[in-house]
């Protein structure tokens, strides 16, 4: 539960001022369900998923607002000890990257790298042998897991990698899976294949998602429910079906816009005037 998170963010034009980066966000996304963030460069989508994920840059600053993973009060994940926060990201949260290398470390085969997160997960009482991996992996459509394990990540493609953090959050145990732009680097037939595997793998385990793109494809194809984000604020929510065929705002009406459509002739697709929407945004 995201309920009016303000982040805010030194202002060099305002002569030592501050300027909001997010700017009173609330959604929430509930066991089970994908709920996309979509918008353009700079709309706050990843910004969003650093302060869920308790990594936000330096500098950012925490104005007002709430993100709630434990229910009950004071529970708000910025007011959690350091501790705290770690054994969250250890046991509750997956993260699936762009860059599907970024999470491994090249020098350490995958075997004692998913060894480690084992361990530190909340499935480890369960998950005592690598024979116990071998299923879960499985899931994420990796075949003969056990011939990959013993290899580094630079030996392996960018879609098997993706898979083997798909597998890692699913032998974490984690309710709480974040992904930005997850299949940007992947081909086609990639990203259909990935986007697939997490719909299925939600529903199946009941894990919320939270999946950030600029793909209003990507969100029409996987999500339950949509987030419209447009200079730090969210714009418009809803169901996927509703927002992308009857949207009630003029942005998310101009993102659709901008998308080619099968068997229609425009001479160029639309454009989006960030002035005008500036504008309209703060009527």
């Amino acid at each position: 539960m995201i309920d009016g998170l303000t982040l805010t963010a030194p202002d060099s034009s305002d002569g030592g001022g501050w300027r909001e980066v997010l700017s009173q966000v609330s959604c929430k996304v509930a066991p089970g369900e994908v709920l996309g963030l979509v918008g353009g460069i700079g709309a706050g989508k990843s910004m969003l998923l650093q302060a869920v994920s308790g990594q936000l840059p330096a500098g950012i600053r925490w104005a007002s607002g709430s993100i709630e993973l434990i229910p009950g009060p004071e529970r708000s994940l910025h007011r959690l000890p350091g501790w705290m926060w770690r054994d969250l990201r250890r046991r509750r949260l997956a993260w699936l990257s762009r860059d599907a290398a970024a999470p491994w470390h090249p020098g350490l085969t995958m075997r004692r790298q998913l060894k480690e997160i084992v361990a530190e997960g909340a499935r480890a009482r369960e998950l005592t042998r690598e024979s116990d991996w071998l299923p879960v992996l499985c899931e994420t459509g990796l075949i003969e897991p056990e011939s990959l394990l013993g290899r580094l990540p630079g030996e392996l493609s960018e879609p098997i990698l993706q898979r083997f953090a798909i597998g890692a959050g699913l032998l974490r145990g984690a309710d709480l899976w974040i992904a930005d732009e997850p299949t940007s680097a992947l081909d086609a037939t990639g990203e259909d294949q990935i986007l697939r595997l997490l719909r299925d793998l939600c529903a199946r385990h009941r894990f919320g998602l939270l999946l950030a793109t600029h793909h209003l494809g990507v969100i029409g194809r996987v999500a339950d429910r949509v987030a419209v984000l447009f200079e730090g604020a969210v714009v418009e929510t809803g169901p996927v079906k509703r927002v992308l065929s009857r949207p009630d705002h003029r942005y998310t009406r101009a993102l659709l816009d901008c998308l080619p459509r099968l068997g229609e002739h425009r001479t160029r697709l639309g454009q989006i005037d960030r002035v005008s929407e500036r504008g309209a945004l703060r009527e």
